[in-house]
């Protein structure tokens, strides 16, 4: 089905057809290439004010995920032929991955596919609210980019496991969720 693509940010610059087959090459590995698909590249005042509207945070983010179907279980993926064939919406706040790029000296185009990876599975059904349901998204998310560099001779890194930590997480369960 369709991909939508748009930029709508000025900076940081990016290999728009790139990504665009990045985003194909994704669909096809995670097998929802018949469910239609919109992703946008955002400055970051227009990702923050998202983020602020919908999670309350007033802050940039690096990929925010709205997904059509609520309430799927992870990986289990609605019926492509019934009248909604609609995956969802990815917002991409490019200053803020291209900050984690740097930080991680690989470049804008390379990052991409992993934040593109991580927003296309909060769409089917993964979540990082709690460290197990996060520990089964992280897995995940490695093993599509494992067969994405397979795929398409790519190098896009493996993540490093850093689970989102919250004030109720305690160090024990910390440690046996990354176990």
């Amino acid at each position: 089905m369709s991909l939508i693509l748009r930029s709508v940010q000025k900076t940081p610059s990016f290999n728009f057809n790139k990504l665009r087959d990045d985003i194909v090459a994704l669909r096809r590995i995670m097998r929802v290439d018949r469910f239609e698909l919109a992703v946008v590249c955002m400055d970051e005042p227009q990702v923050r004010e998202l983020n602020k509207l919908y999670n309350g945070r007033d802050e940039p983010t690096d990929v925010l995920s709205f997904p059509r179907y609520q309430n799927l279980k992870p990986g289990k993926l609605p019926d492509p032929w019934s009248d909604v064939n609609d995956l969802g919406d990815i917002y991409l706040g490019i200053s803020s991955i291209q900050a984690w790029c740097e930080k991680n000296h690989i470049d804008l185009d390379t990052g991409l596919p992993l934040v593109v990876t991580h927003g296309l599975c909060k769409l089917i059904g993964y979540k990082d609210d709690s460290l197990g349901q996060w520990k089964q998204m992280y897995e995940k998310e490695m093993d599509i980019i494992k067969k994405f560099n397979k795929a398409t001779g790519g190098h896009v890194p493996l993540r490093p496991a850093t689970p989102p930590i919250a004030n109720d997480v305690d160090k024990d369960e910390l440690i046996s969720a990354m176990s």
